[in-house]
């Protein structure tokens, strides 16, 4: 009962009856006729210069301006923490709002006491809980994008890969929670009931699981605890959506054989079968991270016996030139080459010694006979002594010691060609002939005996140049033989720059062709063939 203030009598609201209301009053029937009040009139809510009075109005307004709506609703609270205008008049157009039935005041009350103000719910999902309220039978709308169920299947196909885009903004912020139960407000994506519950049931349940995973490698690891989380949601989506992509997955990579990888055999014993959501995940990016694994160690096993092929073959190669080595080592210092070696030093140095001899016969013999044979028998001297001096090193070169006696011409053919060895022999010869000279003066002048005493130093000084390998040791080839083998030896450092890029090469052509010119470098020590033919073109053209 309300008392008119105007007319003073009593009477009942408007929003009680709205009719007339019979009561038995005796064995009467009366009549009572409420007294009518026109509603008072609502004030529109203003949002982004847009003025609403339903809940369909400002549901629309919100989906054409988020970030307005969310400003003026929720971040608007003054500097003190006092509400903000915005809030209170939200607050007071939700409460006079008519034309609720029994459940939309319930779901009002719900969502103003535990959503609306709850400050720990960020502004975008309390903004979306508005929505939903508001206008569940429209789209479903998250930041001013509308979220589909195709949409929410391609943010987990593609934004849990990405770090950038809509897609990987949508992931996130469901992985950040709260959203599915939002978004299952909506009729069209009511089916979500339920499943942000589910989903961080399961996901707990996986990283239980993937602690436990032995010798499970770095990078899944690292993916068991981060990106896994999107694929076990596009497991439990209730959409057809999410299961096209994830069947694409898991048949576009073949699984490693049982045994192969240890710690995938492990996670397919415990993932609880291939309809679960764990069994999608470790059919879908484990099977993609142990194929992956598969494939390494399958190339690095290729790799291993492919460098233990070369190896062997290198191996083999490095023992036959050894073996060629010593054989040709055993013939250079064989008795016999030793021999031979003693008789070309003596024919060679005889030559010098007795090219010498008929200069001082020039010389002084035409004059003073005596002087000349003299001098003759001071050369002899000379000879034996550079002779004796370098007998030990003749007999250590063995065959390897090589005077040009049998190719004199080619020898003096070479040694025309070359200026400096034309001067330096032109400068030898004067020499002779100046020592001789001096050597002639003094006979003839200080007499046989103390010329002989000056002599002797010239022998001890020809034992002694010709003992230190100062004479011309005839063993060129010899040295390079041995400088070539040392310098092919495995671990030497002597291979070639090109073999080396060559046996990095991706191409298995170009790796074949320098395993071969790698295992060149170990063979041709044998004296017959090309190599030696290159060797003495090489010796000639220095």
């Amino acid at each position: 009962m309300t008392r008119d203030s105007e007319s003073g009598r009593d009477g009942v609201s408007g929003n009680v009856f709205h009719g007339p209301a019979p009561f038995q009053l005796g064995d009467r029937n009366v009549q009572i006729n409420h007294i009518h009040q026109p509603a008072p009139q609502r004030r529109p809510l203003v949002l982004a210069g847009v003025a609403v009075t339903t809940r369909e109005e400002l549901a629309a307004a919100i989906r054409g301006d988020w970030t307005a709506a969310r400003r003026q609703f929720f971040e608007g609270a003054a500097t003190t923490g006092a509400p903000s205008d915005g809030w209170l008049s939200l607050l007071a157009w939700l409460h006079e709002l008519d034309g609720l039935t029994a459940d939309d005041l319930t779901a009002q009350i719900e969502l103003i006491d535990h959503r609306l103000r709850d400050d720990g719910l960020p502004a975008d999902l309390k903004l979306l809980h508005l929505l939903g309220w508001l206008d569940p039978e429209g789209e479903a709308v998250w930041r001013g994008t509308v979220v589909t169920p195709e949409s929410l299947s391609e943010a987990l196909r593609i934004g849990r890969l990405r770090e950038s885009g809509p897609e990987w903004e949508l992931y996130r912020d469901l992985c950040e929670g709260g959203l599915l139960d939002a978004l299952s407000r909506f009729t069209v994506l009511s089916a979500l009931r339920g499943t942000q519950r589910t989903w961080d049931e399961v996901w707990d349940s996986w990283r239980q699981l993937a602690a436990r995973v032995p010798d499970l490698p770095p990078e899944a690891r690292e993916w068991a605890g981060s990106g896994a989380r999107g694929l076990l949601l596009a497991a439990l989506l209730p959409y057809s959506e999410s299961k096209t992509w994830l069947r694409a997955g898991c048949e576009s990579v073949a699984p490693p054989p049982t045994g192969e990888i240890t710690w995938y055999d492990w996670l397919r014993a415990r993932d609880g079968g291939s309809d679960t959501p764990i069994g999608w995940l470790v059919r879908a990016d484990f099977t993609a991270f142990a194929a992956a694994q598969a494939e390494q160690r399958r190339r690095q096993a290729a790799v291993d016996r492919q460098n233990q092929q070369a190896m062997t073959a290198l191996d083999a190669a490095s023992a036959l030139r050894d073996r060629q080595w010593a054989d040709y080592e055993s013939r250079r210092l064989s008795p016999t080459a030793r021999s031979g070696a003693v008789i070309r030093a003596a024919l060679w140095l005889g030559t010098w010694g007795a090219a010498t001899i008929p200069v001082a016969w020039i010389m002084w013999g035409w004059a003073r006979p005596d002087i000349a044979a003299t001098l003759s028998w001071y050369l002899v001297a000379l000879t034996l002594a550079a002779y004796a001096g370098w007998l030990p090193r003749v007999i250590r070169l063995g065959a390897a010691y090589q005077p040009p006696l049998r190719r004199m011409r080619e020898w003096a053919e070479e040694a025309r060609a070359d200026p400096g060895s034309v001067r330096r022999g032109l400068i030898r010869a004067g020499a002779v002939v100046a020592a001789l000279l001096i050597l002639g003066v003094l006979l003839h002048d200080i007499g046989v005996i103390a010329t002989t005493v000056l002599v002797t130093p010239l022998l001890a000084a020809a034992f002694y140049f010709a003992r230190i390998g100062a004479l011309h040791d005839w063993a060129d080839e010899h040295k390079e033989r041995l400088r070539d083998y040392k310098s092919r030896r495995p671990g030497s450092g002597g291979i070639p720059e090109s073999i080396v890029r060559g046996v990095q090469s991706p191409s298995a052509r170009v790796r074949a062709d320098a395993y071969q010119a790698y295992m060149r470098q170990f063979i041709g020590l044998d004296h017959g063939g090309k190599d030696d033919a290159d060797r003495e073109n090489d010796r000639r053209s220095r």
